[in-house]
């Protein structure tokens, strides 16, 4: 029997229903201020990058202009992100067969899901991680609206060491370079916001800190940076993971597509930032 994980914030991080949930997407993609409307920055040397995962009301139009940069070849994504509640196992596959969204179901990798869990030994398959989690899940809508047809291997993360996101990244890299031999049929996904319930002047001084990390392809400065500024990026595990990864395969340079915040859709005394960054062969 098909193991299927079902959407666990449809309805409250995006609509529930499939044709509201298309004109949501329409409108981050094409007719808000914040989104990139309706222009494709398709780079053929995209590896992947950091993209934020908040309701798609206040994220979504950032997002899309990540999403805007992905050719429709892709077949596979390794979807990097953060274990919220910190339940279950701290670096984390999902068991299931595929997830669903109310754009239909999403194929697992199977095969890469595989060759990662026998290299890497703290990496678990464990429902627990995944079942509640939006960082993921709210990935999926964007990429289903963008690509033809993919499969995909969703990593939860909470908290790793310095050496442990390295050797993730590594062993994700060589995943990468074994099964991917045009050099553009994978992508790697690292979901995060960046700094939470602060005024925004605050948010973009914090903000720029660690981006510019980010954008330095630093994964040991942003760790650093993160932890010595006290900023609140919820998804820095996997952003370094990514970074570690994109260095590993020689990534040349990386583009801030878009930096804004929660209020720049709703004034709001305190905001959570948003970036999505792209980063390139």
């Amino acid at each position: 029997m098909e193991r299927v994980r079902p959407p666990a914030v449809a309805g409250s991080f995006y609509p529930a229903e499939t044709k509201e949930l298309a004109r949501l997407l329409e409108d981050c993609f094409v007719t808000s201020p914040l989104g990139p409307r309706g222009v494709k920055a398709i780079s053929p040397s995209f590896l992947g990058g950091m993209v934020p995962h908040a309701g798609y009301v206040y994220s979504g139009p950032c997002a899309a202009h990540f999403y805007s940069s992905l050719a429709e070849n892709v077949g596979r994504v390794i979807l990097l992100g953060v274990n919220h509640r910190a339940m279950g196992a701290k670096a984390a596959l999902s068991p299931a067969d595929c997830w669903e969204t109310p754009l239909g179901k999403v194929a697992m990798d199977l095969e890469l899901r595989e060759l990662l869990a026998a290299e890497v030994s703290f990496l678990e398959k464990d429902d627990r991680p995944h079942l509640q989690e939006h960082s993921i899940e709210v990935q999926l809508p964007f990429l289903q609206s963008v690509l033809e047809a993919f499969t995909f291997l969703p990593i939860s993360l909470s908290y790793l060491s310095e050496e442990q996101c390295r050797e993730l990244g590594q062993a994700i890299a060589r995943l990468y370079e074994a099964r991917n031999p045009a050099g553009n049929r994978i992508i790697l996904i690292a979901s995060s916001d960046l700094s939470h319930y602060l005024s925004p002047k605050e948010t973009e001084r914090l903000d720029r800190m660690a981006l510019e990390r980010v954008l330095a392809l630093d994964p040991v400065g942003l760790l650093k940076t993160v932890e010595e500024e006290d900023i609140s990026m919820c998804g820095v595990i996997p952003t370094a993971v990514f970074l570690f990864a994109a260095n590993a395969l020689g990534a040349k340079q990386a583009r801030l597509l878009k930096h804004c915040h929660s209020g720049d859709v709703v004034p709001m005394r305190e905001v959570v930032g948003y970036a999505s960054v792209a980063v390139e062969f």
